[in-house]
């Protein structure tokens, strides 16, 4: 964890935004994995990048809402 509670940093956003990178890379091999093959013009782009940016939201809610040691919601975790 790089920042504290209730706080982000700018490590935390770019660990959000390649979390949010890895989803859309991730979407698209799943995609050409079991529907469409090679052509890209028919995977269903807005899905996976609303895939994406929900993983990257989530990443940093959960950074927003823990403490250095990692802990969310400070002494819960």
């Amino acid at each position: 964890m790089a920042s504290k509670f209730l706080r982000l940093d700018l490590k935390d956003l770019a660990k959000g935004l390649s979390v949010a990178v890895i989803g859309v890379v991730l979407g698209a091999l799943q995609q050409m994995l079991t529907k469409h093959g090679f052509d890209f013009g028919s995977y269903d782009w807005v899905a996976i990048f609303d895939l994406a940016i929900n993983a990257g939201g989530i990443y940093l809610v959960k950074n927003f809402l823990s403490d250095k040691e990692g802990k969310v919601l400070g002494k819960i975790g």
